[in-house]
């Protein structure tokens, strides 16, 4: 009997026990039930914003849209304005395509220059070549220090007796020698076309350098001389007010902006310069046509100044 009545006690204590543990359980688990029930209402929340969010994109594209509508209509009113201003002879227009002879000759003096620095290597190629050459000197002395350990090895070999243990010692250190001499010497031999690729181009450069030096100087010069000109010119017709070309208001704009001036002077002054180089007329597009593939440095000027332009 006693030991029923301890089994007995035994069993309602873990039924105690049982009882705590799913007393806890389903504490916990209502409060995960709380947490589904936040988490639903989150997503909720989630979903409204979107669709708020989704409803104010739209209600900005369409004020955009208006915005630009407004804009474009009032530049039409501007240009319509403009035409009625000079067909009653009440404004000035600004000549920013006639270019006097002088200045022709400067452009192409220019441009004979910029061809003849075009020629030459670039600062990156010059400097890569360079180092080629550099690595390839580097190399050739490695290999001829490590000779004289060759030589030495050679001689502390032959000083030794036959058989004895540093004769040994002295022929496993020529081994090493010759195998660092080995891979030195192929490293070097791998290097050779490189650089003497890179030392023919830094000598053709330097030639190239010295003989067109006076073309690229005046080239230089008649750049200078045209930007002030031309940027001169510029600065006149906007203080004066005068009627600026439609390909120039298209991509600039009626007047100079607030913020940015002189980099909207110094960017509309060079394609003044690319359209008197290239004798561009086009009188809505500011820089004309296309250049071709074939005409490289062109078309690198050409893709930089567009690249500007959309600034504007």
């Amino acid at each position: 009997m006693e030991d029923v009545d301890r089994r007995i006690r035994d069993l309602d204590s873990r039924i105690d026990d049982l009882e705590g543990e799913a007393g806890s359980l389903s504490r916990k688990f209502g409060y995960t039930e709380d947490l589904d029930h936040e988490l639903g209402s989150i997503r909720s929340d989630i979903r409204s914003c979107e669709a708020k969010i989704e409803e104010v994109d739209e209600e900005l594209r369409d004020r955009v849209d208006d915005t630009e509508q407004a804009v474009n209509r009032l530049v039409q009113q501007v240009r319509l304005l403009e035409g009625q201003l000079l067909a009653s002879g009440g404004a000035q227009q600004a000549d920013l395509d006639t270019f006097p002879k002088d200045q022709h000759d400067l452009a192409r003096t220019m441009e004979r220059g910029r061809q003849a620095r075009g020629l030459l290597l670039s600062d990156h190629e010059r400097s890569a070549f360079q180092h080629r050459l550099r690595y390839h000197r580097e190399s050739a002395e490695k290999l001829r220090a490590h000779r004289a350990t060759v030589t030495d090895a050679v001689g502390a070999l032959l000083s030794t007796r036959f058989g004895s243990r540093a004769r040994i010692e002295a022929a496993d250190k020529l081994r090493e020698a010759v195998v660092v001499e080995r891979r030195l010497r192929q490293d070097l031999d791998r290097q050779a076309a490189l650089a003497a690729e890179a030392e023919d181009a830094l000598a053709n450069d330097a030639k190239t350098r010295a003989e067109k030096q006076s073309v690229m100087a005046a080239g230089a010069r008649a750049e200078k001389r045209l930007t002030v000109a031309l940027r001169s010119r510029l600065a006149d017709a906007v203080h004066e007010r005068a009627l600026l070309p439609t390909w120039f208001v298209t991509v600039f704009g009626s007047a100079p902006p607030a913020r940015s001036t002189q980099k909207w002077l110094e960017t509309a002054t060079e394609v003044l310069l690319y359209r008197l180089t290239y004798s561009v007329t086009d009188q809505v597009v500011a820089l004309g046509e296309k250049p071709p593939d074939t005409a490289q440095r062109r078309r690198a000027w050409y893709d930089r100044l567009r690249k500007d332009l959309q600034r504007w």
